[in-house]
Order: structure tokens, then sequence, then C-alpha cells
């Protein structure tokens, strides 16, 4: 196994990227948002969350919570939420990515979360772990079946947590044991870049060590179109702040069909929208 993550620069090398993706599990996309698009995502989450304090709480109380831990705040299900959440997932270089990398298994995608996190001082090491666990009965092997996204919408630093991963490990069960530690590297990054990694990767989030330094994070991903989503956003979106949204988005949270797999009266579930 590697010990390095590719790096790519705008123009991103889509050859590079998808080689990135066979070969380690991973790539980095430095500067993939600008440092105003991050301060508008954060002052977005961080001004909705005041104003909506029952969110925050009842995402402190989810099933999310129990592995995040207390350390964390998140916000979950950003799309209707956070004006600035549609343009950033659409974000055109990791939709594409995301294409190519599914498209042996899936003709179509859908998003699997789309989140905040703030990781505070004090928040543990994860442990190493496959986000492919909820999925564990698919099969798995050479084409993974969805991808995350992790994006640094502040410095992401080995004191404050920075994202660990195991370049190489991927292509394998959830519930195979995890590698040692010494085969992982931390993957720091500037405000504004993206870490993105098929989910069948190793990795696991940093410990944040430092005494004031939250690390800011906008979390999403694509999976095939024939699996359940982590979100359940045709529930979590309401069908008429869906029916503003850009085609593209809507056919990601759902709006969509795998051949016969979604349909909406036996046709293409946006009719659903128009009724």
């Amino acid at each position: 196994m590697g010990s390095v993550v590719p790096r790519l620069t705008q123009p991103y090398d889509v050859a590079a990227m998808d080689a990135a993706f066979r070969e380690e599990g991973a790539v980095v996309l430095s500067g993939a948002y600008s440092g105003e698009e991050c301060d508008t995502y954060v002052t977005q989450v961080q001004k909705y969350l005041a104003e909506n304090p029952e969110e925050a709480e009842y995402a402190a109380n989810s099933l999310l919570a129990q592995f995040q831990g207390d350390t964390s705040v998140t916000l979950h299900q950003l799309i209707g939420a956070i004006p600035s959440a549609t343009d950033m997932v659409l974000h055109r270089d990791i939709v594409n990515a995301a294409r190519r990398l599914l498209k042996p298994l899936s003709d179509t995608i859908l998003l699997i979360i789309a989140e905040y996190m703030g990781r505070k001082p004090g928040a543990p090491r994860q442990e190493l772990h496959r986000d492919t666990f909820s999925w564990r009965h698919a099969p798995y092997g050479e084409n993974p079946i969805a991808l995350s996204v992790m994006c640094a919408m502040s410095d992401f630093t080995a004191e404050n947590g920075a994202t660990w991963v195991v370049p190489g490990a991927h292509s394998g069960s959830p519930i195979d044991p995890p590698p040692d530690w010494s085969e992982a590297a931390q993957v720091e990054m500037a405000k504004g870049d993206a870490l993105l990694f098929r989910q069948d990767l190793f990795h696991a989030g940093g410990a944040n060590t430092t005494e004031a330094d939250e690390r800011h994070i906008l979390s999403f991903g694509f999976q095939v179109g024939w699996l359940r989503p982590v979100e359940n956003s045709l529930l979590s979106v309401p069908p008429e702040t869906i029916a503003e949204l850009p085609p593209e988005l809507q056919e990601l949270l759902g709006y969509s069909h795998e051949l016969v797999l979604g349909l909406y009266k036996g046709g293409d579930p946006r009719n659903a929208l128009k009724a």
C-alpha cells in the first residue's frame, strides 16, 4: 500500500483523478472552493443553528451522533436549509468524478448525505473504518458503490484532526479488520480543498488536540442509484422546495429512477412535482 494521497490543482486532470481512485482510493482537489464560499457556508450554518436550536438538539441526539460524539456539532440535510449548499454539492468536477467512478455499477447516482460537522477541541480520533458498513451485504470488489467528499471549510491540520486515510486499503468488505495505524496517512488540507475517497477505503477522523481551533467541514457523497441512501431526502426536503432546485439536484435527491427502480406511479418521479 502507498502512503501518499495524490493532490491535483485546477484544472484537474481527469485521468490522474481516476487513476488515484483506482490505485490509492482517494484524491485531494486543491482549491475546490474559494475562501469566500467557505466563509459563506460556515456563516449560514451558524446562523441557521442559532435561529433553529431544535435542529442542533435533534442532531445531537440522532443515530449518527452516537458515532460522531458530543465533541462534534452537526447539521444534517443541508439542501433546502443552507442556501450555499446547493452549488457546493453540485461542484462540476466532483459530480462528474462521482458519475465516472460509479458508472460501472449504475447508470444513475444519488446523494448519500449532505451535512455540516464542526469538530471541536477535545474531539477524539476515530477508529479506522469503511463507510460502507450499512451496505455490508452488497458485493465488493474493483468498482465501488459510493464516493465520500470531505471538504475543508477551514484549514485541516494535524493538530485539529485532519482526516486519516490508508492509501490502497480499498475494494474490500466493510467487515474486514482494519489495517495497522502505521499504514495510515493524515491528509492536511487548506481551506477550500476537498478530499474525495471511495467509501470502501479505510479512514478516520483525527483527534482535535488544540485549545480553540474548531474544524469546519462540509461532508457529502454519492452512491449508486439502486441502494438506499443514508439521508432520506424525500422526507427531509419538502416537495415544494425540491421543485425549485436545479434538475440535476432533483435527480440526486431521489427524483430519478434506475431502470424501473424508484418510479412514481409507473413513471418518472419528477411527475410527482407536477401533481
